[in-house]
Protein backbone atom coordinates (compact mmCIF):
# COMPACT_ATOMS: atom_id res chain seq x y z
CA UNK A 1 0.00 0.00 0.00
CA UNK A 2 2.81 2.55 0.38
CA UNK A 3 4.23 1.69 -2.59
CA UNK A 4 1.21 1.90 -4.24
CA UNK A 5 0.23 5.27 -2.26
CA UNK A 6 3.77 6.57 -3.36
CA UNK A 7 3.60 5.87 -7.17
CA UNK A 8 0.27 7.44 -7.59
CA UNK A 9 1.26 10.52 -5.39
CA UNK A 10 4.05 10.91 -8.40
CA UNK A 11 1.50 10.80 -11.08
CA UNK A 12 -0.82 13.31 -9.25
CA UNK A 13 2.28 15.74 -8.48
CA UNK A 14 3.73 15.12 -12.25
CA UNK A 15 -0.46 15.65 -13.53
CA UNK A 16 -0.65 18.93 -11.42
CA UNK A 17 2.57 19.62 -13.05
CA UNK A 18 1.93 19.78 -16.55
CA UNK A 19 -1.51 21.35 -15.68
CA UNK A 20 -0.33 24.18 -14.01
CA UNK A 21 3.08 24.95 -16.52
CA UNK A 22 0.89 24.96 -19.49
CA UNK A 23 -1.83 27.48 -18.33
CA UNK A 24 -1.29 30.68 -19.27
CA UNK A 25 -3.80 34.05 -18.87
CA UNK A 26 -5.90 35.78 -21.20
CA UNK A 27 -6.18 39.33 -21.51
CA UNK A 28 -9.06 39.53 -19.38
CA UNK A 29 -7.62 36.92 -16.52
CA UNK A 30 -9.40 34.36 -17.30
CA UNK A 31 -7.21 30.64 -17.26
CA UNK A 32 -6.00 28.88 -20.41
CA UNK A 33 -4.80 25.41 -21.17
CA UNK A 34 -2.07 24.86 -24.03
CA UNK A 35 -2.59 21.85 -24.13
CA UNK A 36 -5.31 20.03 -26.97
CA UNK A 37 -8.24 19.35 -25.24
CA UNK A 38 -8.14 16.03 -25.65
CA UNK A 39 -4.79 15.59 -24.02
CA UNK A 40 -5.74 18.16 -21.13
CA UNK A 41 -9.17 16.44 -20.34
CA UNK A 42 -7.11 13.12 -19.96
CA UNK A 43 -4.13 14.38 -17.57
CA UNK A 44 -7.19 15.99 -15.45
CA UNK A 45 -8.92 12.24 -15.42
CA UNK A 46 -6.13 10.79 -14.15
CA UNK A 47 -5.56 13.04 -11.30
CA UNK A 48 -9.02 12.58 -10.70
CA UNK A 49 -8.97 9.13 -10.47
CA UNK A 50 -5.72 8.67 -8.49
CA UNK A 51 -6.78 11.26 -6.18
CA UNK A 52 -9.46 8.86 -5.09
CA UNK A 53 -7.19 6.45 -5.53
CA UNK A 54 -5.10 7.42 -2.49
CA UNK A 55 -8.09 8.58 -0.82
CA UNK A 56 -9.05 4.86 -0.30
CA UNK A 57 -5.86 3.94 0.84
CA UNK A 58 -5.96 6.54 3.25
CA UNK A 59 -9.19 5.05 4.24
CA UNK A 60 -7.75 1.05 3.96
CA UNK A 61 -4.83 2.47 6.13
CA UNK A 62 -6.62 4.15 8.75
CA UNK A 63 -9.20 0.68 9.74
CA UNK A 64 -5.89 -1.44 9.41
CA UNK A 65 -4.29 0.50 11.87
CA UNK A 66 -7.12 0.79 14.32
CA UNK A 67 -8.03 -3.24 13.81
CA UNK A 68 -4.29 -4.42 14.53
CA UNK A 69 -2.77 -1.75 16.50
CA UNK A 70 -0.36 -4.33 18.29
CA UNK A 71 1.12 -5.22 14.98
CA UNK A 72 0.89 -2.63 12.90
CA UNK A 73 2.77 -0.03 15.74
CA UNK A 74 5.22 1.09 12.86
CA UNK A 75 3.02 2.18 10.59
CA UNK A 76 0.62 4.53 13.02
CA UNK A 77 3.51 7.67 12.12
CA UNK A 78 3.43 7.61 8.32
CA UNK A 79 -0.50 6.38 8.10
CA UNK A 80 -1.08 9.67 10.25
CA UNK A 81 1.07 11.90 7.75
CA UNK A 82 -0.88 9.68 4.60
CA UNK A 83 -3.89 11.36 6.13
CA UNK A 84 -3.38 14.49 7.23
CA UNK A 85 -2.13 15.60 3.61
CA UNK A 86 -5.04 13.84 1.83
CA UNK A 87 -7.24 15.52 3.93
CA UNK A 88 -5.07 18.41 3.16
CA UNK A 89 -5.32 18.35 -0.51
CA UNK A 90 -8.97 17.15 -0.67
CA UNK A 91 -9.62 20.46 1.44
CA UNK A 92 -7.90 22.66 -0.91
CA UNK A 93 -8.71 20.68 -3.95
CA UNK A 94 -11.83 23.10 -5.11
CA UNK A 95 -9.47 26.09 -4.63
CA UNK A 96 -6.89 24.66 -6.77
CA UNK A 97 -8.52 25.35 -10.47
CA UNK A 98 -8.05 28.49 -12.24
CA UNK A 99 -4.38 29.30 -10.38
CA UNK A 100 -6.29 32.42 -8.57
CA UNK A 101 -4.46 31.61 -5.34
CA UNK A 102 -0.12 30.81 -5.15
CA UNK A 103 -0.85 29.96 -1.14
CA UNK A 104 -3.20 27.01 -2.50
CA UNK A 105 -0.42 25.97 -5.67
CA UNK A 106 2.12 25.89 -3.20
CA UNK A 107 0.10 24.38 -0.58
CA UNK A 108 -0.93 21.50 -3.29
CA UNK A 109 2.64 21.06 -3.90
CA UNK A 110 3.43 20.65 -0.67
CA UNK A 111 1.02 18.63 0.37
CA UNK A 112 1.71 16.39 -2.26
CA UNK A 113 5.46 15.85 -1.61
CA UNK A 114 4.52 15.07 2.04
CA UNK A 115 2.16 12.13 0.87
CA UNK A 116 4.93 11.10 -1.47
CA UNK A 117 7.51 10.38 0.99
CA UNK A 118 4.75 9.25 3.85
CA UNK A 119 3.96 6.51 1.67
CA UNK A 120 7.46 5.37 0.89
CA UNK A 121 8.34 5.59 4.95
CA UNK A 122 5.33 3.36 5.31
CA UNK A 123 6.74 1.11 2.43
CA UNK A 124 10.15 1.14 4.32
CA UNK A 125 9.51 1.22 7.87
CA UNK A 126 6.99 -1.84 6.99
CA UNK A 127 10.22 -3.78 4.99
CA UNK A 128 11.45 -3.70 8.79
CA UNK A 129 8.77 -5.15 10.34
CA UNK A 130 8.48 -4.54 14.34
CA UNK A 131 12.44 -4.06 14.18
CA UNK A 132 13.32 -0.81 16.52
CA UNK A 133 14.21 2.31 15.63
CA UNK A 134 17.81 2.59 16.74
CA UNK A 135 17.27 6.46 17.30
CA UNK A 136 16.04 9.51 16.18
CA UNK A 137 17.71 11.35 13.09
CA UNK A 138 17.88 14.92 13.43
CA UNK A 139 19.84 15.58 9.84
CA UNK A 140 16.67 13.65 7.96
CA UNK A 141 13.85 16.15 9.73
CA UNK A 142 16.23 18.90 8.38
CA UNK A 143 17.02 17.57 5.14
CA UNK A 144 13.24 17.29 4.08
CA UNK A 145 12.33 20.46 6.25
CA UNK A 146 14.48 22.26 3.58
CA UNK A 147 13.43 19.95 0.83
CA UNK A 148 9.83 21.15 1.46
CA UNK A 149 11.22 24.95 1.74
CA UNK A 150 12.57 24.59 -1.84
CA UNK A 151 9.79 22.72 -3.54
CA UNK A 152 7.21 25.34 -2.11
CA UNK A 153 9.80 28.25 -3.35
CA UNK A 154 9.58 26.16 -6.99
CA UNK A 155 5.86 26.52 -6.82
CA UNK A 156 5.77 29.88 -5.89
CA UNK A 157 8.04 30.37 -8.35
CA UNK A 158 5.98 28.90 -11.08
CA UNK A 159 2.79 30.84 -9.55
CA UNK A 160 3.93 34.28 -9.63
CA UNK A 161 5.49 33.74 -13.25
CA UNK A 162 2.57 33.45 -15.06
CA UNK A 163 1.39 36.61 -13.26
CA UNK A 164 4.55 38.33 -14.83
CA UNK A 165 6.48 38.38 -11.24
CA UNK A 166 10.14 36.29 -11.06
CA UNK A 167 12.10 37.66 -8.02
CA UNK A 168 10.97 34.24 -6.48
CA UNK A 169 12.79 32.32 -8.67
CA UNK A 170 16.29 33.67 -6.52
CA UNK A 171 14.79 32.57 -3.74
CA UNK A 172 14.22 29.10 -5.07
CA UNK A 173 17.91 29.33 -6.35
CA UNK A 174 18.87 29.82 -2.64
CA UNK A 175 16.69 27.70 -1.08
CA UNK A 176 18.27 24.73 -3.56
CA UNK A 177 22.08 25.67 -2.33
CA UNK A 178 20.21 25.00 1.63
CA UNK A 179 18.91 21.91 0.52
CA UNK A 180 22.20 20.61 -1.49
CA UNK A 181 24.34 21.31 1.73
CA UNK A 182 21.67 19.35 4.15
CA UNK A 183 21.49 16.46 1.65
CA UNK A 184 24.83 16.14 0.77
CA UNK A 185 25.58 15.78 4.70
CA UNK A 186 23.35 12.72 4.73
CA UNK A 187 24.69 10.98 1.59
CA UNK A 188 28.34 12.06 2.43
CA UNK A 189 27.65 10.43 5.91
CA UNK A 190 25.78 7.11 5.18
CA UNK A 191 28.80 6.81 2.20
CA UNK A 192 30.91 5.25 5.08
CA UNK A 193 28.42 2.55 5.87
CA UNK A 194 28.70 -0.67 3.84
CA UNK A 195 24.61 -1.41 4.27
CA UNK A 196 24.27 2.02 2.66
CA UNK A 197 26.49 2.57 0.10
CA UNK A 198 24.75 1.04 -2.96
CA UNK A 199 21.43 2.99 -2.44
CA UNK A 200 23.46 6.62 -1.66
CA UNK A 201 25.50 5.84 -4.87
CA UNK A 202 21.73 5.89 -6.83
CA UNK A 203 21.05 9.14 -4.63
CA UNK A 204 23.82 11.13 -5.46
CA UNK A 205 23.26 10.12 -9.56
CA UNK A 206 19.62 11.39 -8.95
CA UNK A 207 20.97 14.73 -7.13
CA UNK A 208 23.32 15.36 -9.72
CA UNK A 209 20.97 14.72 -12.34
CA UNK A 210 18.43 17.51 -10.91
CA UNK A 211 21.13 19.59 -10.58
CA UNK A 212 21.99 19.12 -14.35
CA UNK A 213 18.56 20.33 -15.13
CA UNK A 214 18.08 23.09 -12.92
CA UNK A 215 21.11 24.72 -14.77
CA UNK A 216 19.39 23.98 -18.54
CA UNK A 217 16.46 25.61 -16.67
CA UNK A 218 18.42 28.41 -15.94
CA UNK A 219 19.96 28.66 -18.95
CA UNK A 220 17.70 27.82 -21.57
CA UNK A 221 15.82 31.55 -22.32
CA UNK A 222 13.05 29.51 -23.21
CA UNK A 223 12.24 26.70 -21.00
CA UNK A 224 11.06 23.31 -22.27
CA UNK A 225 7.83 22.14 -20.71
CA UNK A 226 8.75 18.88 -20.16
CA UNK A 227 12.00 19.40 -18.96
CA UNK A 228 10.22 21.26 -16.27
CA UNK A 229 8.09 18.69 -15.86
CA UNK A 230 10.98 16.31 -15.35
CA UNK A 231 12.82 18.19 -12.93
CA UNK A 232 10.03 18.63 -10.63
CA UNK A 233 9.71 14.82 -10.34
CA UNK A 234 13.00 14.24 -10.05
CA UNK A 235 12.74 16.12 -7.45
CA UNK A 236 10.43 14.01 -5.83
CA UNK A 237 12.00 10.28 -6.52
CA UNK A 238 15.39 11.65 -4.51
CA UNK A 239 13.09 12.66 -1.64
CA UNK A 240 11.89 8.95 -1.32
CA UNK A 241 15.50 7.99 -2.21
CA UNK A 242 16.68 10.03 0.92
CA UNK A 243 14.16 8.36 3.28
CA UNK A 244 15.01 5.23 1.77
CA UNK A 245 19.05 5.63 2.59
CA UNK A 246 17.96 7.67 6.55
CA UNK A 247 16.01 4.60 7.58
CA UNK A 248 18.12 1.84 6.35
CA UNK A 249 20.83 2.93 8.85
CA UNK A 250 17.84 4.17 11.79
CA UNK A 251 16.18 0.90 11.76
CA UNK A 252 18.07 -2.46 12.89
CA UNK A 253 16.25 -5.98 11.67
CA UNK A 254 15.51 -8.71 14.59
Amino acid sequence: MGTAGAALALVILGASVLLRLTTEFDPSGAPVSTLPSSIENAVRLTHRITAASVGLIAIGLTVMCGLRKATLSHAFKPTACIVAATVLLAVIGPLTPGYRYATVTVANVVGGSILLMACWWLRECSAYGTAQSSGKNAALAVAILSFLTHIASGAATSALHVRGMDWMAYVHIGSAVLFLFTAGEILWTRSNQPMATKRVNILTGILLLQITIGFLLMWLGRQPIWLAVVHALVSQIFAAGLVSVSLQTLYRRL
